[in-house]
């Protein structure tokens, strides 16, 4: 039995998130089956993090254990050839028997996209948020910064969040211009279900003007997930890197 270690790329649209559902279309669903038939039988794959319905990835990381013969190189041109074309595996390699790709992590980035136009686009449609209406830039900046350091996220977090605490520590988050795309790009040891589009939400208002760049810090002390703003769509959210 060997342990393997998959950085994936994939676009979140057809599916009902990471995680297997019964009866639904997930990336972990896939894999676990396209793996089954190169080792015949049941494999279990762990991902990096459990991307929710519509969230895309650059570098989600998994593993998983089999008793494969395949080099790492052979593998991955094998599951590229049979796995849809929407889920790429980036890089195979084989792992320490203790690599786990979700414990093992030190963090993770995310970036959220804006496109900042008067016209909606044909191509980036299903990677980025439509937001053509004014918006101060460095307002949401200053925003961002709020959020860095050790905090509790109870503002920040979905209802249906199961994660047993809610402190977590953002190592970096701050937007930059890319032409007509603005992106959120935060880095942290581990984030709670919907963090990052709740931040994104409420830095929108943010820009908007309905709220100042410091009420972040205020939104975080007063851990009230009605304080925050809404939760933004998640087909501009992707999962960039994780880090070990």
């Amino acid at each position: 039995m060997r342990r393997f270690k998959l950085v994936l790329e994939y676009d979140g649209s057809a599916y009902h998130g990471w995680q297997v559902q019964p009866g639904l279309p997930t990336i972990q669903g896939v894999l676990e089956s396209c793996l089954g038939r190169f080792g015949g039988g049941p494999v279990a794959v762990r991902g990096a993090g459990r991307t929710d319905a519509g969230v895309h990835a650059l570098g989600q990381v998994a593993s998983f254990d089999a008793a494969l013969r395949l080099a790492p190189a052979a593998l991955t041109r094998a599951l590229n050839a049979s796995l849809p074309r929407d889920i790429v595996v980036r890089r195979a390699e084989e792992a320490r028997p203790d690599f786990d790709a979700r414990f093992s992590a030190r963090s993770k980035t995310y970036r959220y996209t804006l496109l900042r136009r008067e016209t909606p686009s044909a191509l980036a449609a299903r990677t980025a948020l439509f937001a053509p209406t004014p918006l101060d830039f460095e307002a949401m900046g200053a925003a961002a910064k709020e959020v860095v350091g050790t905090h509790d996220f109870s503002a920040f977090r979905a209802g249906t969040c199961g994660a047993r605490s809610p402190v977590r520590t953002v190592l970096a988050a701050d937007w930059r211009q890319e032409g007509d795309f603005w992106h959120f790009e935060v880095t942290a040891n581990a984030f709670l279900q919907h963090m990052v589009r709740i931040l994104v939400g409420t830095m929108l208002e943010v820009g908007r003007g309905r709220k100042r760049p410091d009420a972040m810090g205020e939104i975080l002390a007063g851990r009230d997930r009605r304080r925050a703003g809404k939760t933004v769509p998640p087909h501009g959210l992707c999962l960039v890197e994780v880090n070990y």
